[in-house]
């Protein structure tokens, strides 16, 4: 039977340590930043603006890696009918379960009528009881999302249609500002509205695209967009989105330089 040749201790010794030392001087990877979360809540518009965000990570592979939505938006409600719907509590359920590290909110375009509280209370609208009321619910709002250390962005309305509607969103951005200044932290953040790009702003249902083509960006009833208008609010509202990110220390627009834009 012939043998194998043995290798020395000496030499076998000497060729683990030569392996070891290989091993050593290869730089160790560093763990991949976790997903962030990104929870889109409010009425109907807010599920307008999921769409578009799903939208830019479709054509986004890199920040698709990143972003993980989380869609609890519901159409239909609002913050005044706190006997039907509540989204304090509802929020408070969503850090629990989800544990977003940003909220993306817009409220009010079901909210032109008086609140109507748990116990049936109720504060006539318009008055400057709503207004102090409503102030403290999207206070309420902001500080649950806020409760384990997440961010909130509540989006503010843009012009609409109807007179008496927009000037109701006029006056909820102004309370909205307010609540997020009274809120006193860096993670609480207004987007501006998006615009038409008119001075003075006025409501334009067709606006240009990237190719100069005439579309459709806002919905018959004069207060929701289309598809197309969606992914331009979405356009106008993204560098906030990386803000209240870059504040949590993630700077999204340099882990994925974007080149996306609306087509």
């Amino acid at each position: 039977m012939i043998g194998l040749p043995l290798t020395s201790p000496k030499r076998w010794l000497a060729a683990a340590c030569l392996s070891l030392a290989a091993l050593a001087a290869i730089p160790a990877r560093a763990d991949a930043p976790a997903k962030l979360n990104i929870a889109f809540v409010g009425d109907s518009m807010a599920d307008g603006l999921w769409g578009a965000m799903f939208r830019r990570l479709g054509k986004d592979k890199c920040l698709a890696e990143k972003v993980k939505l989380i869609r609890k938006a519901k159409n239909g409600t609002g913050l005044t009918r706190l006997d039907q719907f509540n989204w304090v509590d509802e929020i408070g359920k969503i850090v629990e379960a989800d544990h977003p590290d940003l909220f993306v909110g817009s409220f009010g375009i079901n909210d032109r009528q008086g609140i109507v509280e748990k116990d049936k209370r109720a504060i006539a609208y318009p008055s400057p009881a709503f207004d102090a009321r409503y102030q403290t619910l999207v206070v309420d709002i902001v500080r649950a999302a806020m409760a384990e250390g997440g961010s909130m962005l509540i989006v503010g309305l843009p012009i609409m249609m109807e007179e008496d509607a927009n000037a109701d969103a006029l006056a909820k951005n102004k309370i909205f500002e307010a609540a997020i200044k009274e809120s006193g932290s860096d993670k609480a953040g207004f987007a501006q509205p998006w615009t038409s790009g008119a001075t003075p702003e006025a409501y334009k249902p067709y606006l240009p695209n990237a190719r100069n083509a005439m579309v459709m960006v806002r919905a018959p009833d004069g207060i929701h967009f289309t598809t197309v208008g969606y992914d331009m609010v979405m356009e106008s509202i993204y560098p906030s989105v990386l803000a209240s990110f870059k504040a949590r220390g993630r700077d999204l627009a340099t882990e994925c330089p974007s080149r996306v834009g609306v087509r």
